[in-house]
């Protein structure tokens, strides 16, 4: 390796100096470019997928790729399949269990007590806050929301490409702009009212409810943070605008073309780093079908839906990937994809053996994890053409599944947030590696 030479060199001798020109040498070396930020993207979907369709039958890195994920086969060594994952204490089956899907917070009964749970998306956001223009995106394609607060409220979510658009690239007047600032101000003041207020009513009350107290001051501390964060934006110029708004989808039946344009603009917001965590729920248009009883018609056209969804990821995969950043690497190395859903599948309403799937985001990824193996060969079994009747055998429920938010903590511990444990978590998911 050539060794680098001081461009104060000179040529010595015989009582003359001759100065060097300037080689290659003198140049310092390089320093290795830092590592990009993590981002998160969160995918849920309502209904699930149909296992036989997105399942594979065999473990490892050499399984058969099942029709789902033969659509995004150019990926594989860029994704993570994971089966056998739940998220304990919530109920036998049902719709409800969209509230918890990024929270794990129990929910046995569908009762309305629910108390929920800061989600994946929040909790990442929290980290690196300040940092970007939106802490999070959080979109849907009909409606609902999948990101709650710390203090367990859904965040509501945006569902217009043109409204998305807006927040990334288009800057409002300089009297919107002093509007902002104005209510921005006008909430810290209300804050500061409010937590004076508290902390006199704190020397009267005993000790639990000065706790309760205590976590108050907590929430008002991060509000006042996130106020004074977005203050700092507002004057800020937003990036350039690739193009035109984008036209929203209003057409009935056309929720393929409606996520894709969603998938279009959270890439835009990765690739300006806008925000670093996104949340959509999507695809739920589709309850009747999911509801098909093994109908061959209905199924095929429930299959088409998730066939629709799994080709809108391929082309977001293929945008973050064909994104560089950093010393050489993608926006999909530095990107979590996550893919998920509160139910098995629409049809059994079971809420074990959950679809995952993961790609990008530095893991070592191209093998299918699977935490309940009787699952897996009830789904080989029922693929089987060779098999009898007699052998084929529903897939069954496992006892011994991993929690889901294991997979959730090794994402967030991958990303540098300081968690040991993320909500029903019992630690990191077993054979989920950095690359």
């Amino acid at each position: 390796m050539p060794v680098p030479v001081s461009r104060r060199l000179f040529l010595r001798g015989a009582g003359c100096a001759l100065a060097l020109p300037f080689l290659e040498s003198m140049s310092p070396a390089a320093a290795p470019a830092p590592p990009g930020p993590k981002r998160l993207v969160a995918i849920g979907t309502p209904f699930g997928f149909d296992p036989a369709a997105f399942v594979p039958t065999a473990t490892g890195t050499d399984y058969a790729l099942p029709p789902h994920l033969e659509i995004i086969k150019e990926f594989r060594k860029d994704f993570t399949v994971v089966s056998g994952l739940s998220h304990p204490n919530t109920g036998g089956g049902g719709h409800k269990a969209e509230a918890v899907m990024l929270t794990g917070a129990p929910y046995p009964d569908y009762s309305y007590n629910l108390k929920n749970t800061i989600s994946l998306d929040q909790q990442f956001a929290g980290h690196f806050r300040g940092q970007t223009r939106y802490d999070s995106l959080v979109l849907t394609t009909y409606h609902g929301s999948l990101s709650v607060t710390g203090n367990g409220v859904a965040i509501p979510a945006l569902d217009r490409p043109s409204q998305i658009f807006a927040r990334l690239f288009l800057a409002g007047t300089p009297q919107q702009a002093a509007e902002e600032l104005r209510q921005i101000g006008e909430g810290r003041s209300t804050l500061d009212f409010v937590s004076e207020q508290a902390k006199r009513l704190g020397k009267r009350v005993g000790p639990a409810d000065r706790a309760r107290l205590d976590e108050y001051y907590e929430s008002v501390r991060d509000v006042e943070k996130q106020l004074q964060m977005s203050g700092e934006w507002v004057n800020r110029p937003k990036p350039k605008a690739p193009g035109a708004p984008p036209q929203d989808v209003t057409t009935p039946g056309q929720q393929a073309k409606k996520l894709q344009l969603m998938f279009d603009m959270i890439h835009l917001a990765l690739v300006t780093d806008s925000t670093r965590a996104v949340t959509i729920k999507t695809f739920g248009d589709h309850h009747d079908l999911s509801h098909h009883g093994k109908e061959p018609k209905k199924l095929a056209e429930c299959r088409q839906v998730e066939v629709d969804l799994m080709k809108s990821l391929a082309v977001l995969l293929g945008k973050l990937k064909g994104s560089t950043e950093g010393a050489g690497g993608t926006l999909l190395d530095a990107t979590m994809v996550l893919v998920t859903s509160n139910l098995r599948d629409g049809n059994t309403h079971w809420t074990h053996d959950l679809p995952v799937l993961l790609a990008g985001g530095g893991f070592k990824h191209g093998r299918h994890l699977a935490f309940n193996k009787a699952y897996v060969e009830g789904l080989a079994a029922e693929a089987d053409p060779k098999a009898k009747p007699a052998e084929k055998k529903p897939p069954m429920m496992g006892v011994n599944q991993a929690p889901l938010c294991n997979l959730y903590t090794s994402m967030l511990q991958r990303a540098g947030v300081p968690v040991e444990k993320f909500g029903s978590a019992t630690g990191t998911l077993t054979g989920l590696e950095p690359a």
